[in-house]
């Protein structure tokens, strides 16, 4: 996994936990990795700055919004969903190059 439990945690801003919030951590961090998998393959680059800012970003919004209610106001989520494809499309691309060289 390209971020830990510790990074998710510090991203969303918490310092006090308990067995529920860390599953859901887990959980997020989890659904996150696959994302990011099945968006640009199992060898993307963990060392990536992107790859762990789409990480967290992917995890928070899990996270977050794990009760399916908007708490966040739309034009921040199509931001942060702008960008979030913005970076895989310069990933998917990136990888096509390295593996057609």
């Amino acid at each position: 996994m390209v971020i830990t439990e510790n990074d998710l945690l510090a991203y969303l801003g918490i310092d006090v936990t308990d067995d529920v919030i860390m599953l859901n951590v887990k959980h997020a961090i989890k659904g996150a990795d696959y994302m990011i998998r099945g968006a640009v393959g199992t060898n993307y680059p963990a060392e990536d700055p992107r790859v762990k800012e789409l990480a967290l970003i992917y995890a928070a919004d899990l996270y977050s919004n794990r009760d399916f209610m908007e708490r966040n106001g739309a034009n921040a989520r199509t931001n942060v969903r702008r960008y979030v494809e913005d970076a895989l499309l310069q990933l998917r691309l990136e990888l096509r190059r390295s593996t057609n060289k």
